[in-house]
Order: structure tokens, then sequence, then C-alpha cells
């Protein structure tokens, strides 16, 4: 071989190596909202447009086909993008329009020789080329060979993907030589751009396998990427990687075939699980706190002081209008070690708080001046509406004056962006589902922790907490139901599974606790978890009140819980109004609950119920008050 040969030889194969194995993401910081732009390497191929020029307009007339995957719909961002690419196109392009196709072929061949603008998640090499090494923060513009490359993985990278790129054809833009129509020239050099909008996802490792499925700021501070059509395989794979890249593996948990894995470093916790029923995987990050790390069963050491019990405190009371209050939940729950779980509290009234103190005042008569006082282990807020969080968020200088100390609060309150989302959403669409400012208020409930002086943990599904002779286990969030709209508030309240142990028999009872509980979230529930929801003791959900929707989603759940015992907390006045409810029938008919045996109704405020633990139905302690 002549050295002409050998050296056209050698840059050939130079060129086909830049084609394919520089990457696209640049390093770079951002605030989420703000692009970090930075100059993509140069890329060319052997079958470079001629003088690396992409003319996508010439004299009025643009030739260029552009690509959007196949797979997605109109309202997916990168169809929507492909779509405003061409539509900026057809602006200049006044002689004759650009083709859009999809990435579908009969024989699953593409033609690389062709020159076109590949948009999204498309299926040919040359994306591929360029996704393997974008975080899920970033965005891309890069030629590979003869096709422009524009990708981005969540909505906001991909339309500003298209805004960048859009803005570079528009700034190409001339018109010919006395005439009337646009010529848009860009060099393959001036079509290499890449960025970051949201520096969080872009850090954690990619997810190999699936597809990426959606991103969802789930809290202010959880920022969720969603992985769909992935394997068990596959995610054991992504929690090796992880642990390779440098996060510590805190802790595993499996439910009925999900699994659960909690990972950290010194800048993010990664909460991470596989959904069986769906055959996805939903990766939570928050910034790292300590808190984040919630405690294993090896740091559980307890002094048994007394007995386990929990206590439905009731809250209906005549308002001055004539009407009464039946709602609010306020459960309070003592552990052997002596210390408190309560679950919401009430509403913002100075005497559904003493109520609850009062409680934690006699059950702990015995114990307290020994054990140092009285103290709350977890305080639980299941949403944010006010008739739960309200007492907390309201009237916590009680605590306070009571010397009652709350070691931590646990919450998944929804984003602030996603609710409002929500509230425009169903206003706009005339609907009832939610009213103005509606969920707002939990940013007293920060308030309130700050004040007394408690670490604030945002729970996940798959988490265990152990607390004295207590596992409690997260089965539903709001992170378990996004991206989608929120249909209601109520939507986002917690779901739980609470098994008391008794130290001595090691007899254990289960107690669901649902809060405001709506269909959609029980019917994830009934999906991951099926007869793993049985429970011995339910706490009805929305007081008994509507399911928001998917009927069957509760009515499943409850099925799934088979419990003999129902804690009820309605008042009276409103109780009989909603026992016959379809989606509550079932817990109570002997054809869809053959173990029932017993309801008890919250009631007037001051009524108490104690249901002793291990529990016996049938064994629980009434004190009931009437209103007038």
């Amino acid at each position: 071989m002549n050295a002409k040969k050998t050296l056209a030889l050698l840059l050939a194969l130079l060129m086909i190596a830049a084609a394919i194995l520089p990457g696209c993401k640049e390093p770079g910081t951002s605030d989420g909202t703000t692009a970090v732009d930075t100059e993509a390497p140069d890329v060319t191929s052997e079958t470079a447009p001629a003088a690396d020029l992409f003319k996508l307009v010439e004299a009025g007339k643009s030739e260029i086909n552009i690509v959007r995957p196949d797979s997605h719909t109109n309202s997916d961002a990168d169809v929507k993008a492909a779509m405003s690419i061409r539509s900026n196109l057809v602006k200049l392009a006044t002689a004759k329009n650009p083709g859009i196709t999809t990435d579908w072929t009969k024989d699953g061949k593409h033609d690389s020789s062709t020159v076109e603008i590949l948009v999204g998640d498309v299926s040919y090499d040359e994306t591929a080329a360029v996704k393997k090494d974008l975080g899920y923060g970033d965005y891309c513009i890069k030629v590979v060979g003869n096709k422009i490359v524009v990708l981005g993985f969540t909505d906001n990278s991909m339309n500003y993907a298209a805004t960048v790129f859009n803005s570079m054809v528009n700034q190409a833009a001339v018109k010919e030589e006395d005439g009337e129509l646009y010529n848009v020239f860009l060099k393959a050099e001036d079509l290499n751009k890449s960025g970051t909008r949201n520096e969080v996802i872009s850090k954690i490792p990619v997810y190999d396998g699936g597809n990426f499925g959606a991103y969802y700021l789930a809290g202010d501070e959880t920022d969720e990427v969603i992985i769909k059509n992935t394997t068990v395989d596959e995610f054991r794979k992504y929690q090796e990687k992880l642990k390779a890249g440098g996060y510590t593996e805190y802790t595993t948990n499996e439910i009925t075939g999900n699994y659960f894995g909690t990972y950290y470093n010194s800048e993010f916790t990664i909460n991470a699980g596989f959904y069986a029923y769906e055959s996805s995987v939903r990766i939570l990050v928050e910034p790292f706190e300590p808190e984040t790390l919630i405690g294993l069963e090896s740091d559980n050491k307890y002094n048994v002081v007394t007995t386990s019990q929990i206590t439905m405190i009731g809250l209906e009371y005549k308002k001055s209008d004539g009407g009464y209050a039946s709602n609010g939940l306020s459960i309070l729950m003592r552990l052997a070690d002596g210390r408190f779980i309560v679950v919401d509290g009430g509403f913002n009234r100075a005497k559904d708080m003493t109520m609850l103190i009062n409680q934690m005042k006699e059950q702990s008569a015995d114990y307290a001046a020994k054990t140092g006082g009285i103290k709350v282990a977890a305080w639980i807020i299941t949403h944010a509406h006010g008739d739960h969080q309200g007492a907390l968020a309201g009237q916590n200088s009680a605590l306070r004056s009571n010397k009652i100390t709350v070691e931590r609060m646990l919450v998944n309150f929804m984003s602030n962006s996603e609710r409002e989302k929500s509230i425009n959403y169903y206003l706009s669409n005339s609907s009832s589902n939610w009213s103005n400012g509606e969920g707002g208020g939990y940013t007293s409930v920060y308030t309130a922790a700050a004040t007394l002086g408690a670490d604030v943990v945002n729970v996940h599904v798959g988490q265990v907490f152990y607390l004295a002779d207590l596992k409690l286990e997260v089965l539903y969030t709001i992170e378990s139901y996004g991206p989608a709209i929120t249909n209601a508030l109520n939507t986002t309240s917690l779901i739980m599974k609470l098994t008391f142990t008794d130290p001595a028999t090691k007899k254990e009872t289960v107690y669901m606790s649902t809060g405001d509980a709506t269909g959609p979230g029980f019917l994830i529930c009934h999906k991951m978890y099926g007869s793993y929801l049985k429970s011995d003791i339910v706490q009805v959900a929305h007081h008994g009140y509507t399911t928001w929707g998917t009927e069957n989603g509760t009515t499943s759940a409850y099925i799934d819980m088979a419990p003999p015992t129902l804690a009820w907390p309605q008042g009276e006045m409103a109780y009989p109004n909603y026992v016959n409810k379809s989606y509550n029938a079932v817990l109570w008919n002997k054809s869809s609950n053959p173990n029932y045996i017993e309801t008890l109704v919250a009631g007037w405020e001051n009524s108490i119920t104690i249901f002793p633990m291990p529990y016996t139905p049938g064994s629980a302690k009434v004190t009931l008050t009437h209103g007038s």
C-alpha cells in the first residue's frame, strides 16, 4: 500500500472514530431553570455532507427530513419539539416545506447517508451515540455523520434543545442576493451545542436498560426520574452501578416482588425502587442530610417500660353556623418504650391539641418522669389538609409549654409547582377537585418542626422505620402517582402499614394507616402489594367520604386488607350518611370481608377509643362523649 493510500485510510478511520466516541455532555452548573451552554466537540464522518455544510433551506426549498420517535404521541415533548422545528423551518421554506416522519421502518434499518434531523429518542445509531453520554438533566445538539441530533431526556431539556436549534436556524437565515427566498446554511461545527437544565439529575448515574419515561418534581427538594419497560435484573445492575459510582448502599428491601434501596454520598440521597406491576423503576434524588438515613433495624435498641396501644380521638364539634365539623384525624400510638407516634392531630383548634396532649400525659403518667419526659418518636402528617395538619401547624406552642419533645416529623408533600399545576388544570376545567391555594399550608408544618427542633424526614415508598416494637412501612406516596396531574390533594395522602409486635408474646397486630387516601392511590397499592395489605385494624380512608375517582381502586385495596376491625375517623352526625356507600360497604359486608367483626367510630370531641396491643376484636376501651 503506498503512502498516500495509507494516509487516506488513517484519516478515514480517525474521522469515523470522531463521529462515534466524543461525548455530548460538558461540565457546568445550573439552577434548574437557566441553561449552562458549552460547545460540544466537533464531529465529522466519512459520509458527512459536502464541505460539512447542512443546507436546511436553499432558495426557499427544504429537502431535509425531520425524524421523531414512532412510539411517542403528540403530547410527548420530543414530538412537540420535532413539530416546533418543522414549523420554524416552514416559515423560511416558502417554496418547499421540510418533511416529518417517524423512525419506524419495515425492516428496522435506517439509511445513514440521508441528511436528517433526529429529534428526541429516535431509534437510530446516531441518536444512541449521543444519548449514551447524556445526563438526565442535559440537552444536546450534535452532528453525527449526516444526522443532526437534537436530544434531551426531560421535557424541559427537550424543549430547550428545540428552542436553541430554532435560534440557530433563525440566526443563519439570509435571503438570496436580489431575491425574496431564504437560504439557511449551517456548518457542522456550528451545530454542536450542549448544556444542563437540571444539575441534580444530570449528576446521578444514568440507568442502563428500559426506556426513559418521565421526569417529575415530586417534592420541592425531591427530583424523580421514571424508567419504563425495565426488569428486576436491570434494576439490580443499576444498584451496582450506584455503588460503583461512589454511592454507599444504606439499606435494601423487598415487598411482594417490588425492590427498593437507599444510597447516599456527600451530596445526595437516592431512593430507588422497582415497581413490578408496571415494570418501572422510580429514582428519587434529594439533598443529603443525616436524617435522610432513617435508621436500621439493628439500630433499634429500646427498653420496655409500658404496653403499646393505639388511641383514636374524636374531633366532631358544632360550628358557629349550626353545622358540624365531622372529619379530621387524630391518632395517638404509645410504643413499648414509652414514646408516642402521632398521626396528624386534627384541626387548628386549641381544643384538638389539648385533647392530644392530655392523652399523652395520662398515658405516660406512670413512667414519664423516669424516661426523661414525654417524647414523640415520630409525628406523621399524612397530607396537607387543615383537618389533618392544622393542630400541629397552628397549635404547636402548647407542645413547647408542656415540654413535649418531638424527635422527627414524617411527611411527603408534593412540590408547589405540581400542586399549582393541578389546581390550575382542574379549575380551568370547572372541576371542584381542587380549590385555589389548597394544600399550601404545609409550610407551617416545616415552621413547626423548626420551632420544636424536630427533624423533617421526607418518606419514600419501600422505606421501613423501626421504632421500639413498631415496624412502619411506607407503601404509597405521591411519588408513586406522578407524573400524572394530581386529581385531588387527598391523592397525596400517605398509606402506611404499621405492625406492632408484642415484646413478650411476639404476637403481631397490623394497623393500616390510610389518611385521606383516594381510589388512585389505593389502586396502585392493590396492584403492587395485593394480599400483603392484610390488616387487623384499618383506619377508614377520608372519613368514609368520596374516593375521588377510581372507586374500584378503593374497594380492591379494602378487600385485600380484609380487617376484622374498622377505626372510622368520623363524627356521629355524619357517619350514618356514609357507612352504606358501596366503597365502604366492602369493609363490613361479610360477602366481601368475611373477617369483619366491629366498627368503632371516632365520634364527638373528647371521645376516646383505645386499642390495646396486641389487639383482639371486641377489647377496645371506648369513652364516648356526646355533643348537643
